[in-house]
Order: structure tokens, then C-alpha cells, then sequence
């Protein structure tokens, strides 16, 4: 049974919008991403979620941002959607990983973003690792986190918190059995 959610047709819709308006066929997207053409048809019907690198791939190839594909905070008109981000207006993408996303930044368009991450148990941002221009900061709130930047494997736990520069090779994981939730903090803002 298919469960419903509040933001993935956003991403499926903006994806296949944007596709059109650039004229590519999903046979191209599918060459340019490296991803199949059944699953890129997938995700524009909103019958599977992204990872968070075929989100990226696609971004990449569409020459947006992975931000593009939050939805827009349904009180964009309200006076205070500029500094205020409620919490059950929060934008949030979830990951076929286990990941869950909720942008705790009202815009993306300051310097830093800041993002509440709920990692089901064993999630991870995958097993490649991968980087970025700028810099990241965290802090656990609950359960683990398994931290890997180049070389050094660092575990987190309730209450730790991490700093690091972004254009480090890293990834993350959940290694415990119960969720983990980080509250992060980046710079520039990368989604």
C-alpha cells in the first residue's frame, strides 16, 4: 500500500515541470544522472522516494539546487514566513534511505541554513563518501550518530556536537537501533 505524502508529488511535479522546460526527454535525464529511466518515472508520479544522491544527480543535471524541489511554505504571504518557520509548516523531503529532512530555515536565500534530520535506524547519507563547498555543524538531540569524515570515524552521542569543513570527504549514519535526530547547521545553504 502506497502512503501518502505532503511533500513528495512536489518533488515529482517540479521535477517533470523543470525536465519539460528544458526540453530533455527522461531517456536524456536518465544518461545525464546515471539513473534509470523507470525510476526516474517513479519519482515524477510519486511512486518511490529519492535518495538524497539521485536528488542531487538531478538537481546537478536540471541545474537547480536540491532546495528547488522543497515545497513552498504554504504562508509564503504571511508577514512573519520571513523570520518565523512553525512547526507544522516546516518543508521536508524524506530519503529512500530512511532519512527525513525539515528545513528549519524560513529561506534559503541567507547564508546559512539550518535543518532538523531524522535518521531511521541504519540510515545513512550512503556509502560513497562525498563533499561540498562550505562548512557543516551539528548537535545530537537523540540517539547516534555515526560521523565519518575522511578517515576519522567519530560516534555522537545525546548532547554532542560537531563542526567541520564541508569540502572534506564525509558521510553519516545511524548505527543504533533506535532513531536519531541531529539538528544541523550549513553553510552556504546546500539544499
Amino acid at each position: 500500500m502506497k502512503t501518502t505524502r505532503q511533500t513528495q508529488p512536489i518533488i515529482g511535479k517540479r521535477m517533470r515541470e523543470l525536465r519539460k522546460a528544458k526540453g530533455l526527454t527522461l531517456k536524456e535525464l536518465a544518461t545525464e544522472t546515471a539513473l534509470s529511466v523507470g525510476y526516474l518515472s517513479q519519482l515524477e508520479r510519486q511512486d518511490a522516494d529519492p535518495s538524497i544522491t539521485a536528488l542531487n544527480a538531478i538537481g546537478k543535471a536540471l541545474g537547480v539546487g536540491i532546495n528547488w524541489f522543497f515545497p513552498d511554505p504554504e504562508e509564503a504571504s504571511n508577514p512573519e514566513a520571513d523570520l518565523v518557520v512553525r512547526a507544522d509548516k516546516r518543508r521536508s523531503l524524506r530519503f529512500e534511505s530512511g532519512l527525513r529532512d525539515e528545513l528549519l530555515s524560513p529561506s534559503l536565500s541567507g547564508k546559512l541554513e539550518l535543518i532538523l534530520t531524522t535518521f531511521n535506524p541504519g540510515a545513512s547519507s550512503g556509502d560513497e563518501l562525498y563533499s561540498h563547498p562550505g562548512e557543516e555543524a551539528g548537535y545530537v538531540t537523540e540517539g547516534q550518530l555515526e560521523l565519518t569524515i575522511e578517515e576519522q570515524v567519530i560516534l555522537l552521542n545525546p548532547g554532542d556536537a560537531f563542526h567541520f569543513d564541508s569540502s572534506k570527504p564525509h558521510r553519516y549514519r545511524n548505527p543504533g537501533n533506535i532513531k536519531t535526530v541531529i539538528v544541523w547547521v550549513m553553510t552556504p545553504p546546500h539544499y
